[in-house]
């Protein structure tokens, strides 16, 4: 079978072993990325040679950028996956960045009206030439040709989109603490925020899928709205905010005869249901260590229903593990969520560079060859 063949048929409830494996969004922190790339022996920028080496089984794609010039943002803060902090579409350093650091950005902190919220400037679904394809991680003229990009990667399961949060851009629009303070005070602005993403994202994911037409498989979104501890929102505060926009956002990867995957850390479980009926088949990064999230449960109540993407912890085990740690832990999650298929494995976030080279090289092998 091709990775593509495995990642389908796992997809479709048959139990496969070795499991289908991924890179997590096919991209390593940038030190430890190097050390790997030396330990196969594979030049300093061949991020493709590092996926073939593990037997990743999906390639993330994303239309090409055309829009007006990104400025430039210098600041202490951590990066990945870019190089250097650029003010992003929105006018936040959220693509470089996160929501989560201070002294970054915060164009709406400020606003106090929705008339303050439609005078921002709000990008344009034009900004994008959804012909062209690549990654986040690579330069513009690596960007290819839709239909080139595809033959390329014909035997890889094809995923093009990524982070597309509606929740946390809001954050990073308005700053954290300023903007769940207006989740309770000045709703209206929030509600505001909220149309204009919607209306973006709609449009953009409308024009990426007519244009990845039998050109890959799966169509990906991404927002936070939980911490490890339970939700940033009250379930029904997100169900009447949230909910209708990610139905038909799904809604646009089905019509067009694509799967749909979803990045959501943290403690999601309670809102997992609400995302399958809206139309939910990968949930991406399962971070079993969150409260509510163990396996076991997860795989009970929603495994007939959703692939599993991720599971392997990056906090404690990878970082901090012995290798016999990490190869215990594969099998454990193989043993899991891999029963009866439906998943996926990989890390619940990026590689950092915390974590040691052998205990990276274990978890690969283990998955790669546990129950062949």
């Amino acid at each position: 079978m091709t990775p593509k063949e495995r990642v389908l048929a796992a997809m479709r409830g048959e139990q496969l072993y070795p499991v289908p494996v991924d890179l997590y969004e096919n991209g390593v922190h940038w030190e430890l990325q190097s050390m790997l790339l030396r330990h196969f022996g594979l030049a300093e920028d061949d991020n493709e040679g590092l996926l073939e080496a593990f037997k990743a089984c999906i390639r993330w794609g994303r239309p090409l950028y055309v829009g007006p010039p990104l400025e430039e943002f210098t600041s202490g803060v951590p990066v990945y996956p870019a190089r250097k902090v650029m003010k992003d579409i929105w006018g936040t350093c959220g693509e470089s960045v996160a929501t989560y650091y201070d002294g970054i950005p915060r164009p709406l902190c400020s606003a106090r009206t929705v008339a303050d919220v439609d005078a921002h400037l709000w990008p344009d679904p034009d900004w994008f030439d959804y012909g062209r394809i690549g990654w986040l991680i690579d330069p513009p003229e690596a960007y290819l040709p839709m239909a080139e990009w595809a033959e390329r990667n014909r035997e890889y399961a094809r995923l093009a989109g990524g982070w597309s949060p509606i929740f946390s851009r809001t954050m990073d629009l308005f700053g954290m603490e300023t903007g769940l303070a207006n989740v309770a005070e000045n709703p209206a602005v929030i509600e505001a925020t909220i149309a204009h993403i919607a209306e973006f994202l709609e449009e953009y994911y409308r024009r990426l899928a007519r244009a990845g037409r039998g050109h890959f498989e799966i169509l990906a979104w991404g927002d936070d709205f939980a911490s490890q501890q339970g939700l940033l929102l009250r379930p029904a505060q997100w169900r009447n905010w949230f909910l209708p926009i990610w139905k038909r956002l799904f809604a646009i990867a089905h019509e067009n005869g694509m799967k749909v995957a979803f990045h959501s850390c943290g403690a999601v479980r309670p809102l997992l249901g609400d995302l399958i009926d809206a139309g939910l088949d990968i949930l991406e990064n399962v971070q079993v260590q969150a409260v509510g999230m163990d396996p076991v449960e997860l795989k009970r109540e929603f495994g007939r229903h959703l692939t599993f993407y991720g599971g392997m912890d990056t906090q404690h085990i990878l970082p901090r593990g012995t290798p016999e740690d990490v190869r215990r832990e594969v099998r454990r999650l193989i043993d899991i969520l891999g029963k009866d298929g439906r998943f996926i494995l990989c890390t619940a976030h990026f590689l950092m560079d915390d974590v040691p080279v052998e205990n990276t090289l274990a978890m690969y092998d283990e998955a790669n060859t546990y129950g062949s």
